[in-house]
């Protein structure tokens, strides 16, 4: 059968995909699951390692690693390899060019990320377009801000969109897919701020290999980045999502495949397990009073959620009406902001408990089953802005939130929100904590109401090819007809992006150095003072041999002087000793005569 590379950000991203990708194993296809990153705070590495457990055509892994940083190559190469031991890179060696590459990729594609939050859409999401700015450097900003302003930013758009092109295809990523040999390329969310899964989808395309776009989450599309290239398909949940594929991505209508959330499918089938009374014991709540569920949101979405939510409790305690103050309230915090709940205190209302306790696995049993359950047997779902709240309207509950300014960025600065708000939203929402109360009380006293409105929702949301049609073996057949159609064939480089690389490469080494984000004249400093200091350093060079030269001369003139003494001297002596010795010698040979002469005589 087939060969399935999907290339996922990090394992968080297999529980959007778990059930799918166990489908398609058993439909006979070969499946290995590519993280670019490791990550576990969640433990979402057990979610994959349960993955692959379940068939052995599921495999998981890591993609090729990626060169360092640029700031990680800067610090190495000034100062880092002496301290170290290893050898500095020099720029220009096959490394620092592709590092280089990386670098101009990456502010690049920041860019055109956060150029799209200037659109006309995005004209009230100021944190998004905040978080966007923190990203890239203060130049590559002000670029952006000022290009905005002067009306030419689908100008610099287009431009960017050349740039990826002239940015070379990764050799390390080309190899991969060449050794993993798929038949199809799968990757998820490639909307990251920056992300580099562009590379990815850039490879398949030159490689002739299959891709596809797995859109993973209902806000994929309008709260982050763009999809810098367009792979051959793109899966998304519903035609809303489509409608934001096409206007605000640049995808044409038949590129786009809708299947439904099949993230959800669990819920259609979920029933409890323990009865009421069981379930309000467990979590601390007095069984013979109703209670509402508040559900926390995500640290973008609500990063000091914890006053908001002890003003809400106070307004429904003080409410007139004593079914909203006597209403027991069960708190759930989100499983990636649940910190900030250590400073909550339930012990201080009564009939209030926060349940799952803070720092419970989300992996551990019976996680799912306190969610489900939390959601069924409570009398309404309160949130500001959570996935959580169209879970709760598949499980039928009716949902509520309250607009207020200090959620204004999460609320009506995301385009998102609209869905659940909209026409046809399944989101009660309030203009203040008064107003929200008396929502609860009339949900109270008279009951929700015509359901109609939450299910045409649920099935155009997230079942759009029916309630009763599951999400998980439409998409695993979307897949499976995208396999079977006709290979690409393989796109090569358009001659003006090859011609233009070397400028591109000198206009990498750029980016590189912006990366360091020091201002401007800080780099029109650096020539000056560069050639300052090195005419310095040379003149210092020059000193150092005159006065070696100066001091060495007369060294070697006292030594030659001293030498000569030291020599002539010993030969003096040599001499000396030499003519002592034979006059000693002449005087012994005389004296020796004389005494024989003596005794003839005698």
């Amino acid at each position: 059968m087939s060969r399935i590379l999907f290339v996922m950000l990090h394992p968080g991203f297999v529980r959007y995909y778990d059930d799918a990708l166990t489908a398609l194993a058993a439909a006979g296809h070969d499946v290995h699951v590519a993280f670019e990153i490791t990550r576990s705070k969640l433990g979402e590495n057990v979610t994959a390692q349960r993955l692959a457990a379940r068939s052995p055509r599921v495999t998981c892994g890591t993609t090729p690693e990626r060169r360092e940083s640029v700031r990680q190559f800067l610090a190495r190469a000034d100062h880092g390899a002496a301290r170290s031991g290893q050898r500095p890179v020099r720029w220009w060696s096959g490394a620092a060019r592709e590092e280089a590459w990386e670098s101009l990729a990456t502010t690049v594609r920041l860019l055109a990320d956060y150029l799209r939050f200037f659109e006309p859409a995005f004209r009230d999401a100021v944190l998004l377009r905040a978080r966007a700015e923190k990203r890239l450097p203060r130049i590559a900003a002000s670029i952006a801000r000022g290009t905005a302003a002067l009306g030419g930013r689908k100008l610099l758009g287009a431009a960017l969109r050349a740039l990826e092109q002239v940015i070379p295809t990764s050799e390390a990523i080309m190899e991969f897919i060449r050794e993993r040999r798929p038949d199809l390329l799968l990757v998820t969310p490639l909307i990251e701020l920056g992300s580099q899964q562009v590379d990815y989808v850039k490879a398949a395309r030159a490689l002739g290999v299959r891709s596809a776009l797995c859109v993973a989450s209902w806000d994929n599309l309008t709260s982050k980045g763009l999809i810098r290239v367009l792979p051959e398909r793109i899966v998304v949940w519903n035609d809303a999502q489509k409608a934001e594929a096409v206007t605000l991505h640049r995808a044409r209508p038949e590129q786009v495949v809708v299947t439904g959330a099949q993230l959800f499918d669990r819920w259609f089938a979920a029933r409890p397990v323990r009865s009421r009374e069981e379930f309000c014991r467990d979590v601390g709540l007095d069984p013979s009073r109703r209670f509402v569920l508040y559900l926390g949101s995500s640290s973008f979405i609500a990063p000091d959620e914890v006053p908001f939510a002890a003003r809400w409790v106070a307004a429904l305690r003080r409410s007139s009406d004593p079914a909203v103050a006597g209403l027991g309230v069960l708190v759930r915090p989100h499983p990636a902001n649940a910190r900030q709940w250590r400073t909550f205190e339930p012990s201080l209302a009564p009939g209030l408990a926060l349940w799952p306790p803070i720092g419970t696995d989300p992996n551990a049993d019976g996680f799912q089953r306190d969610f489900f359950e939390s959601m069924y047997f409570s009398e309404a779902v309160v949130g500001i802005n959570t996935s959580a709240q169209i879970e709760a309207s598949i499980v039928g509950r009716p949902v509520f939130t309250i607009r207020t300014p200090e959620f204004a960025h999460a609320q009506e600065g995301t385009l998102h929100f609209r869905h659940l708000v909209g026409d046809g939203g399944p989101v009660r929402a309030a203009a203040s904590l008064d107003e929200h109360v008396v929502q609860l009380s009339a949900l109270l006293q008279h009951g929700a109401g015509d359901d109609a409105e939450r299910r045409s929702f649920v099935q155009r949301f997230v079942r759009p090819h029916g309630l009763d049609t599951p999400a998980v073996p439409v998409f695993a057949g979307a897949i499976e007809r995208h396999l079977a159609s006709p290979p690409p064939a393989s796109r090569l480089d358009p001659a003006w992006a090859i011609l233009t690389r070397p400028a591109g490469l000198l206009l990498a080494y750029v980016a590189r150095a912006l990366a360091e984000d020091r201002p401007l004249w800080a780099y029109a400093l650096r020539p000056p003072l560069a050639a300052g200091v090195g005419l310095a350093a040379l003149g210092y060079r020059a000193a150092g041999a005159a006065h070696e030269l100066r001091t060495g001369g007369i060294k070697r003139l006292r030594r030659g002087v001293w030498r000569a003494w030291y020599e002539s001297s010993r030969r003096i002596s040599a001499w000396r000793r030499r003519i002592s010795s034979t006059l000693v010698k002449r005087a012994r040979h005389v004296g020796g005569a004389a005494k024989r002469a003596v005794r003839r005589q005698l």
